[in-house]
């Protein structure tokens, strides 16, 4: 797919944009700043494909491991797959996420993942699984249909849910994903406009949300696929879509909203990572910041009271609750200081051929002026290779299960 053909349609996207005069003017604006991503993107993409491969240390290394990066286009032929295929064969970045515009015929995306697959590399490569409307390979036929989260609490028990989630586990190993970006945990509220109304909660009840997560985890686990528990403190209460700006929940959030996550991670079945919500809560966090950003939420809050040791991942940085507040290098920086150790960047909007090699030098920068330390870099990158580890030892044991579907 060229460039040109990449501006088509997400001029077809944007100009039948539905919803009111907000809602058009706020994804015209989109639009523009995706036009002028890919006009720069013709400028620098031949400098970060042809450019010198300078020698790495191990600090390159490690801040490779923890970027997670979207790309634009639904085939192999698209030039921001491509170049991001051979930045993850580079070893520049660690894993790569699908959004549903990468998502089109059966054969175009397995003709995708054999660009980002490569066992020897470990790659994460995610993809929204929920069920319901946010199950992003729900066009293509002969996959589980999932129903929504509060659907399956409503008509299975846990265990019929479990197979369930294990079947459609089967379905993303087979066509290559190795990470499920899901359960969602936050607390049924049906006035909610992101969780509540498309039915993404299990319910109200922590002990009910948290026996459906935890079937959700160990299903797709049975097929080597990791989880990620979110929208962490809690985006059940909130009153605002996180995607068009930081939602606020400080006047409704209260402590019962740990209750899903805490019985979780002390189930059998923990997930092996946590997202962060874009979520402002004054009462914990400085400065309106939201908990994707905030130290005492991500390090004090997940690791320190509820002891999670596992991998946290930021919700994609390039939302506008993070973008209408700061750059992206701004974002990668507070967040690796917060204590997270995925960074999630769709790269669609603002599309930058050189972000990997971006990413470094912040990072680099930051440790000179104090902003980060190597030590927190070198932490985070050893969380993710042991969830790596983790990962292919799963895959291991189910292509050695007799009658497995993807063996």
């Amino acid at each position: 797919m060229s460039f040109t053909t990449a501006l088509q349609r997400l001029s077809k996207v944007t100009f039948r944009a539905p919803g009111g005069l907000r809602t058009r003017a706020r994804t015209l604006w989109r639009g523009a700043r995706a036009l002028f991503g890919f006009g720069l993107a013709t400028l620098t993409y031949p400098v970060a494909w042809f450019g010198l491969f300078r020698p790495r240390d191990a600090l390159a290394d490690a801040v490779a491991e923890l970027l997670v990066i979207g790309f634009y286009g639904a085939t192999a032929r698209s030039p921001s797959a491509r170049l991001l295929a051979r930045q993850v064969r580079r070893g520049q970045v660690g894993g790569v996420f699908f959004v549903a515009q990468n998502v089109g015929a059966i054969d175009e995306l397995t003709g995708l993942m054999r660009l980002f697959r490569d066992d020897r590399l470990q790659t994460l490569i995610a993809i929204d699984h929920e069920g319901g409307k946010v199950q992003r390979l729900k066009k293509l036929s002969g996959l589980t249909k999932l129903p929504a989260a509060q659907i399956v609490a409503e008509r299975l028990s846990p265990p019929e849910a479990q197979r369930l989630y294990a079947k459609a586990g089967q379905d993303l190993a087979a066509l290559g994903f190795n990470v499920n970006l899901g359960p969602v945990l936050d607390i049924h509220d049906p006035d909610n406009p992101v969780i509540g109304k498309p039915k993404r909660a299990y319910g109200t009840d922590p002990d009910c949300i948290a026996a459906y997560a935890a079937a959700f985890v160990s299903g797709f686990a049975s097929a080597g696929i990791l989880c990620s528990a979110k929208h962490f403190p809690g985006h059940g209460r909130s009153v605002s879509d996180s995607h068009h700006g930081v939602a606020d929940i400080s006047a409704h959030w209260t402590e019962a909203e740990l209750a899903p996550f805490a019985r979780l991670f002390a189930s059998a079945h923990p997930p092996a990572m946590v997202m962060m919500g874009h979520l402002r809560l004054d009462r914990l966090s400085t400065h309106g910041r939201p908990a994707t950003l905030s130290a005492p939420i991500v390090t004090g809050l997940l690791r320190g009271t509820l002891g999670y040791a596992g991998v946290v991942i930021t919700d994609d940085i390039d939302m506008d609750a993070i973008r209408h507040q700061m750059g992206r290098r701004c974002a990668v920086v507070r967040a690796l200081a917060a204590g997270n150790d995925l960074i999630m960047i769709k790269n669609l909007f603002g599309y930058d051929t050189l972000l990997p090699q971006r990413a470094v030098r912040w990072v680099r920068k930051a440790i000179n002026q104090g902003t980060l330390t190597e030590t927190q870099i070198m932490a985070a990158a050893a969380r993710v290779r042991a969830m790596r580890i983790q990962m292919s030892a799963k895959a291991a044991g189910c292509e050695n299960l007799p009658g497995d579907a993807h063996r």
